[in-house]
């Protein structure tokens, strides 16, 4: 067995686990990081992300060079097939290596007969490696699911193939730097001292972009707090919500908690609380705070239960980052195009409306609420918004967003995926009348 084997093993049984069973990529990475050497670890997330990105074009391939369709209980060979199709086709592994190592894993995946057929299979598409195809289905042709490629034509019929395009890109690793602890453009020099090439972002005041991939363990001053991993996207909304000194202010849906810590490196004098349903996730915002000096009450509790208890304050700021598709960052969460449904947008849109008319009871006067998703589907974003507005019980004033990024919308912005490199996000600023 060679040393490489394994591998195999291990990006098919990941594969399978998020394929077949809809497991959180996320999660199986982070499951495998703990048990692998980081260089072992660096391919396998690489040939899972890239056979994620491509499954569609993989899948329809592999139906040409099979005879039979696999059945459902042998998964994770189909898995181990399209890994290698990958392989052969985007990896500089030598093909020889690629069918010896993908033969050998059968053996330890438990599927001993299945040696011949990954063989010929592989094999097979060594020999029509030049072979013209037919012109594939449109889900093929743009790997995404045909509900998803048509909802982004209605919703962006000018942008729609610049999405699609895209979520196959890889992201930029894009830093923030933590206001308490030093200047971006200290920062950069730091960078540039160590021979790291980066450069600030465009619009987010604290971010830096790297130019090359690099581990967050070899950045400096990263275990010391002075820089976290956030999107320029992301790294907006603590400005959009502009909070003052002495601010009551709510972050209602925190984990991972990149933007309750924002708010707090922007401006230490609020009085910032912050809600997460998951003691889990809190838990891991917790410890991301304490590695940048930061502190706040982080609440376990679901904001529905909150709002209903009478001893809630008001706050002069909320931000809602509302959960959502999560469809405008499908470049770093390949697997959401597979886990995500046409019917999810409405159940995810009517939970979106009820957490603003929760929350909106907890806005002070004259206060402001930040709306957001990392969605780019309208149903999840202006329709919500309208549609809260609309059936308020008071006026609600939509505050126009004065920038120059994203696409102005009817009632915010939207960033589009891969637009000035960042994610796909949205934000919609609200306020409520002050008293009379």
């Amino acid at each position: 067995m060679t040393q490489e084997t394994p591998n195999r093993v291990n990006v098919a049984n990941i594969l399978t686990a998020v394929v077949t069973h809809g497991h959180s990529l996320d999660d199986a990475l982070d499951a495998m990081r703990a048990a692998t050497p980081a260089s072992e670890a660096a391919f396998i997330q690489e040939c899972v992300y890239g056979v994620l990105r491509r499954i569609f074009q993989l899948k329809w391939r592999l139906k040409s060079l099979l005879k039979t369709p696999l059945r459902a209980r042998d998964a994770v060979i189909e898995m181990l097939l399209l890994a290698g199709l990958y392989e052969l086709d985007a990896m500089q592994t030598p093909p020889y290596a690629v069918v010896d190592q993908s033969v050998t894993a059968c053996a330890i995946l438990g599927r001993e007969w299945a040696k011949r057929l990954v063989n010929a299979i592989l094999r097979g598409a060594l020999r029509q490696a030049n072979t013209v195809a037919a012109a594939p289905p449109e889900e093929v042709h743009w790997n995404h699911p045909q509900w998803l490629i048509d909802t982004l034509k209605q919703a962006w019929p000018a942008d729609w193939e610049h999405v699609l395009t895209a979520n196959h890109a890889r992201a930029p690793l894009t830093l923030r730097v933590n206001r308490q602890r030093g200047t971006r453009a200290a920062y950069l020099d730091l960078l540039a001292a160590q021979g790291i090439p980066a450069q600030a972002t465009r619009f987010a005041p604290d971010g830096v972009q790297l130019l090359e991939p690099r581990s967050v363990a070899d950045l400096p001053g990263f275990d010391s707090g002075h820089v976290s991993v956030q999107d320029e996207a992301a790294q907006l909304a603590g400005p959009l919500l502009d909070c003052d000194d002495g601010q009551r202010v709510l972050d209602a849906c925190m984990a991972p908690g990149g933007k309750a810590s924002h708010l707090l490196e922007l401006n230490a004098g609020i009085a910032l609380t912050a809600l997460e349903r998951s003691a889990r996730r809190a838990l891991v915002a917790q410890t991301n705070f304490a590695r940048l000096g930061l502190a706040c009450p982080i609440l376990t509790a679901d904001v529905f239960d909150f709002v209903q208890d009478s001893a809630a304050p008001d706050y002069a700021r909320i931000l809602l980052d509302a959960p959502c598709t999560a469809t405008g960052v499908i470049r770093r969460h390949p697997d959401i195009k597979l886990h995500r449904q046409a019917a999810d947008v409405t159940s995810a849109a009517a939970n979106q409306l009820a957490l603003l008319q929760a929350l909106w009871p907890r806005l002070a006067p004259g206060g402001r609420l930040l709306y957001a998703t990392c969605s780019v589907l309208r149903e999840e974003n202006d329709a919500v918004v309208a549609a809260f507005a609309d059936h308020a019980p008071e006026s609600v004033k939509i505050l126009p967003i004065a920038a120059d990024w994203g696409h102005a919308t009817a009632y915010g912005r939207q960033i589009l995926p891969g637009q000035d490199a960042m994610d796909g996000f949205y934000y919609a600023l609200l306020e409520k009348p002050p008293l009379s």
